[in-house]
């Protein structure tokens, strides 16, 4: 079979860190693009969490995957229930709340088609289901207080939910590593797909290396969650750009870890036991093997 390209390796790698970084500092870039504009810094750091959203349930970026129509009306639409509500002077926590729970019946409505199976691939993305069960949470928190250290805090409680449901994934049908790896395990192929379900099927310790990868990206964000809230909390409440970005530096360090351990232990395992699969692969059928009628 041939091997993908470095260059394609390479591109790929590039996206995942462009998309994390974009993560990492969409909220605020948008807080400091739009201080000028008078809108406090909660509102700005809520605008910032909804464009976010939008990106995330879009999807996986890249390889085709990307719904970009979908992560448009996600981020813009929301976007503008929170300035319009602000405009016609209903305060900051009513129009983050407007904001969230126009987001958050856009990723109810997406959920609800997945599960008809409108999509090609059917079922629950577990990508929109982090997505829907973090724009819930934000509704209710977004309603107890518009302090911009608590807006900027209750990432933590996002990035909490995120990671339990990740977590439990991990001992679904379709863990989260699973769905996000297995495109780049099957490397375009359709051999490789077909050997990667089997392997799936038929090797405990490939499941258990996708579940134990699955399980720590839920470890680290919710390890996260816990250091990120300390680091707020210990700066004073008007530094809230300094507490943004340093409240960042954590989470950098847990997910290079976590690659670092995936790439280097889990991946190369589960591509042995794939080779061996695909190389065990069951001869097609021919006409002259068929046994005569």
């Amino acid at each position: 079979m041939p091997e993908v390209s470095a260059g394609r390796k390479a591109a790929y790698v590039g996206l995942m860190i462009l998309n994390a970084a974009v993560d990492l500092l969409l909220p605020t870039v948008v807080l400091v693009a739009l201080a000028p504009t008078g809108l406090s810094a909660a509102v700005l750091l809520s605008i910032g969490g909804t464009l976010l959203g939008g990106k995330a349930i879009g999807g996986q970026t890249g390889f085709g995957g990307f719904r970009r129509r979908l992560a448009l009306v996600a981020g813009l639409v929301p976007t503008a229930a929170i300035v319009g509500c602000h405009v016609a002077g209903l305060g900051d926590v009513p129009s983050m709340v407007a904001g969230a729970v126009v987001l958050g019946a856009i990723v109810l409505a997406d959920v609800w088609r997945g599960r008809r199976g409108d999509r090609a691939e059917g079922g629950i993305d577990v990508f929109a289901l982090v997505v829907l069960a973090e724009v819930l949470t934000g509704v209710v928190l977004t309603s107890i207080s518009g302090d911009a250290r608590f807006v900027l805090a209750r990432i933590s409680l996002y990035l909490t939910v995120g990671g339990l449901v990740i977590l439990a994934s991990a001992w679904a049908e379709r863990p989260l590593m699973r769905t996000a790896l297995k495109p780049v395990a099957a490397k375009g192929e359709p051999a490789r797909a077909e050997a990667f379900e089997r392997a799936w099927a038929n090797s405990r310790r490939f499941r258990a290396l996708y579940r134990g990868m699955t399980a720590g990206l839920g470890g680290v964000l919710i390890l996260d969650a816990v250091v990120r809230v300390v680091i707020i909390y210990s700066q004073p409440a008007d530094a809230i750009v300094e507490s943004s970005l340093t409240s960042q530096l954590p989470l950098v360090i847990l997910i290079v870890v976590w690659f670092a351990a995936g790439r280097g232990l889990a991946v190369p395992r589960a591509e042995r036991i794939l080779e061996a699969e695909l190389a065990n692969a069951p001869e097609p059928e021919t006409a002259a093997a068929r046994p005569a009628d």
